[in-house]
């Protein structure tokens, strides 16, 4: 009997140590991530203080309309060293909707991070037009700090963080996840990215639930599209300049093109 209880603390303490192992290195699975847009900060300081006299009534008449912040909801599966960052269906208030799409807030896009091979794509539909952003992973030189958060379970560790664009960025990353990957194009630390704050930009990704499960696919159709037109970041950007440079002011465009090609 006593060798039965021995055999049966073992047989447990295995089970426990591969449950623990398992969760300890997940290399696949699913997060989901709540987008925060504080939209009222976003009209005052990026539109209605950057804009000429003539366009500021207008923004002004929007301020009373609009919300303190809006929440979306976006996935990312992750394979290895690949990750697809997503928009989920959900149901908005037209109001909402469209003060979205009047700031070129949001553009439900699909992108796709091969980790290994710096690979980056991006579908996006801007200003009324399809395309395929190709490019290299944007590069964010991170600072890691002694300062933890909990976020869906995980203890998650602080970065700082400034990318290429020269944006400051905060990231809450867990070792338990060694990918090193994050919402959108942000990269680079060792562990999956489950908190990031953007805050020139008002806005921040949180994971609410990360689902760990075998056999992840990853639907790439969106980017391998042959059919949409394939251009790279600058092109992008040039293309929005040119679009929004006729009614929008310089510093209000640049804000905009950022937050499009984070």
């Amino acid at each position: 009997m006593k060798y039965l209880y021995i055999l049966t603390l073992f047989l447990i303490g295995i089970s426990f140590s591969a449950k623990a192992q398992y969760a300890m290195f997940a290399e696949e699975g699913t997060v989901y991530y709540d987008k925060t847009m504080y939209t009222k900060n976003i009209l005052r300081k990026q539109f209605i203080e950057k804009s000429p006299e003539a366009q500021k009534g207008f923004m002004q008449n929007m301020l009373p309309n609009t919300p303190e912040n809006v929440v979306l909801k976006k996935s990312m599966k992750f394979k290895g060293k690949e990750t697809l960052f997503e928009s989920l269906k959900q149901e908005l208030d037209p109001n909402i909707k469209q003060i979205i799409q009047m700031l070129a807030l949001d553009f439900e896009a699909t992108t796709y991070s091969n980790l290994a091979t710096n690979e980056y794509k991006r579908f996006n539909d801007l200003i009324g037009q399809k395309v395929i952003i190709q490019d290299t992973l944007k590069k964010v030189k991170w600072t890691i700090t002694d300062e933890y958060r909990d976020i869906a379970g995980f203890n998650c560790r602080r970065a700082n963080g400034i990318t290429e664009d020269s944006t400051y960025v905060i990231g809450f990353y867990a070792n338990e996840i060694p990918i090193d990957g994050g919402p959108e194009s942000i990269n680079g630390l060792p562990g999956l990215i489950l908190g990031l704050i953007v805050p020139s930009q008002h806005v921040s990704f949180f994971a609410t639930k990360v689902e760990i499960a075998n056999n992840v696919i990853l639907d790439k159709k969106a980017v391998e599209n042959p059919k949409v037109k394939t251009m790279s970041r600058s092109e992008i950007a040039k293309m929005m300049n040119d679009a929004f440079s006729n009614f929008l002011n310089k510093a209000t465009v640049d804000y905009v093109i950022k937050l499009a090609l984070m």
